[in-house]
C-alpha cells in the first residue's frame, strides 16, 4: 500500500484523491430507479420467494457510475482496499435510488445494517468471495402463516459482471429445497444446480440472507476488471440483527463512516483477500 495509516484516518485525504465525489453530513437526496416499476417488482418478487434470489439488470446510468468507478481505480493503484469507497456520499446515494424495492421487501422503514464490503478484481488474478450465507437463520420469519423477509442483500457492479471475470452464482432456494438435508458444506452442492447470474454495469442483484452464494474466479480470458458494491438492509420494525442500525436518508457522519470500514476489515478478515494485520495498523 502507497499511503500510510494516518493517511486514510484523514478525511481531507479522501477529498483530495478523489474530488469528483462528496464527503458530507447532508441528508440525502436523490430520485428512486425508474427502472423498478410495478411490473418488475412482480417478477424480481416472483424470483426472491422461489429461488432466493432477485435480477434486476441496468438500471444505473453511465454517469452514475463513472465517478465510483474512477474511484476504484484510484484505490487500485495506490492499494488502498476497495471498502473506503463507502466515505463517499455517492456510494451511498445509489442504495437510496433503489429504495422502491427495498421497501416492498423491507418495508418502508427499512434501515442499512452495518456490514458492506467492495471488489476489484483484476482479469485473471482474484477471486470473489468463496460460497457462503450472508446470515444462515435470521432472514425470514413465519408470520399470520406467511414469510415475511427480515433481511435482505444487494450487490451492485459498477462494471460488466461475466463468468470470465468472476460474476456472482448462486444455488436457487428451489434447488436447496429437493435435498433431503440443508446444504451444510459448500461441497454438498451438485454442480448442475449452480446458476451463474452474468450481470451488466449499473444491474441490482439480490438475495435472501439464507441464501447459498458466492463470486467466480477472473480467468485469463476476461476482457475487463469486476468492480462492485454490496450493503445489507433490514425490515425496522423487527429486532436488529445487528448495531447500529443505519438510516438510508442519513448516512454516518464522515468520521463514523472511517470508523465503520475499518470494522469491515476485522469482521470479514477470514474471506476477504486484506493485507496481513490491516486493522490494527489503523487503530
Amino acid at each position: 500500500m502507497k499511503t500510510n495509516p494516518d493517511q486514510l484516518k484523514n478525511i481531507d485525504f479522501w477529498r483530495t484523491l478523489n474530488p469528483q465525489l462528496s464527503i458530507t453530513t447532508n441528508k440525502l437526496k436523490c430520485s428512486p430507479l425508474a427502472g423498478i416499476d410495478e411490473k418488475c417488482l412482480s417478477k424480481v418478487s416472483d424470483s426472491l420467494w422461489q429461488d432466493g434470489y432477485l435480477n434486476c439488470q441496468a438500471l444505473y446510468s453511465e454517469e452514475e457510475l463513472s465517478p465510483l468507478r474512477l474511484a476504484m481505480e484510484h484505490f487500485h493503484e495506490q492499494g488502498i482496499p476497495q471498502a473506503f469507497i463507502y466515505v463517499y456520499d455517492e456510494t451511498w446515494s445509489l442504495f437510496l435510488k433503489a429504495r422502491t424495492l427495498l421497501c416492498n421487501f423491507l418495508g418502508d422503514d427499512y434501515r442499512i445494517l452495518p456490514h458492506f464490503w467492495a471488489w476489484y478484481i483484476e482479469p485473471g488474478k482474484g477471486k470473489g468471495w468463496p460460497p457462503h450465507r450472508d446470515s444462515a437463520d435470521q432472514s425470514v420469519i413465519e408470520l399470520y402463516g406467511q414469510e415475511m423477509l427480515v433481511s435482505l442483500s444487494l450487490w451492485l457492479p459498477l462494471t460488466e459482471a461475466t463468468p470470465e471475470n468472476g460474476c456472482m452464482s448462486v444455488l436457487p432456494l428451489s434447488c436447496e429445497k429437493e435435498y433431503d438435508t440443508p446444504v451444510t458444506d459448500p461441497s454438498q452442492i451438485p454442480l448442475q444446480d449452480i446458476l451463474c447470474l452474468p450481470a451488466r454495469a449499473g444491474s441490482l442483484l439480490g438475495w435472501r440472507q439464507d441464501l447459498f452464494h458466492w463470486g467466480g474466479r477472473s480467468h485469463n480470458s476476461a476482457k475487463t476488471p469486476r468492480l462492485s458494491l454490496s450493503l445489507e438492509f433490514q425490515n425496522a420494525g423487527l429486532d436488529p440483527l445487528c448495531e447500529p442500525l443505519l438510516d438510508p436518508q442519513h448516512p454516518p457522519t464522515p468520521q463514523e463512516r472511517l470508523d465503520l470500514i475499518i470494522q469491515q476489515f476485522d469482521k470479514y478478515r477470514h474471506i476477504a483477500d486484506l493485507p496481513d494485520n490491516f486493522a490494527a495498523k489503523l487503530d
